[in-house]
């Protein structure tokens, strides 16, 4: 009888004692498999280091999906740079360099392209025409034309005129009109003599006499230069009103007529 009571009081303390000790034991189990399937690859991986991508070409919104996807941040900090020749906005430089190894979530700080500084427009009134192209070249501006005009204020053969305005800015490779004074305006007119000159001589002494070229034909003629002034209307040396009309036959390597032909064709 008693020997009955005490097994069945070793069950009865026993059992759940077992119980708890295998609920306890696939707990065990459970965290060893995380810990060896799941977080220690993690912990390990933090410890490795990875390559940065080259970013240097790419605007900021771009560079930055692409250090996300590599496990990098870009930094909030952006300097900018003048460069003339790189669009504002485009990634110059950056640290650490591209191929660095670094470690996972390290920002990555990056300098963009401000674009070129503006230039200030030069004072052109007075100078030489050479002057003037010089002094476009040296502030980056390019001259698109040249115009002529009489002037009591300026002498003849310098500038007395300019389309954008001294001291102000303006972009790199901007255009300039300039315009030359032919000095005082002349008691009477006479037409030049523009036989045997280049067509681009020629224009630019029609627009000094205060002329304009009305009309230019074209000669098949072997014998001068193409674009050379063979005949001129009126002729040179006649005395006749401002802004007359020039009418030029200039020589050509083809015949003209053959071009159209061809050109219908």
């Amino acid at each position: 009888m008693k020997k009955s009571v005490l097994i069945s009081s070793v069950k009865k303390y026993c059992i759940p004692f077992l119980t708890a000790a295998v609920i306890l034991g696939v707990i065990l189990a459970a965290f060893a498999l995380y810990m060896d399937n799941v977080f220690m690859p993690d912990y390990a991986r933090t410890g490795e280091e990875f390559p940065v991508p080259d970013l240097k070409g790419y605007e900021i919104d771009q560079a930055k999906m692409i250090l996300e996807t590599e496990g990098f941040r870009l930094s909030d900090e952006v300097n900018e740079k003048t460069n003339m020749d790189i669009p504002p906005g485009t990634i110059l430089e950056q640290y650490p360099k591209a191929g660095a190894k670094c470690k996972p979530d390290r920002k990555i700080y990056v300098t963009v392209s401000k674009g070129a500084l503006p230039v200030i427009v030069p004072d052109l009134i007075g100078l030489s025409p050479q002057d003037a192209k010089y002094r476009l070249t040296e502030s980056r501006l390019v001259l698109d034309s040249v115009l002529y005009e009489f002037s009591t204020d300026y002498p003849e053969g310098v500038v007395m005129g300019q389309t954008l305005v001294v001291n102000d800015t303006a972009a790199i490779g901007d255009s300039i009109m300039i315009v030359i004074s032919v000095g005082n305006h002349p008691s009477e007119f006479v037409i030049p003599d523009l036989k045997g000159q280049i067509l681009s001589a020629a224009a630019e002494t029609v627009g000094r006499s205060g002329f304009k070229i009305a009309e230019i034909v074209y000669l098949k003629n072997e014998d001068y230069l193409p674009n050379t002034v063979l005949d001129q209307k009126p002729p040179a040396g006649e005395v006749v009103y401002q802004g007359a009309e020039i009418r030029l036959l200039v020589s050509s390597l083809t015949d003209p007529e053959e071009k159209e032909e061809n050109g219908d064709e």
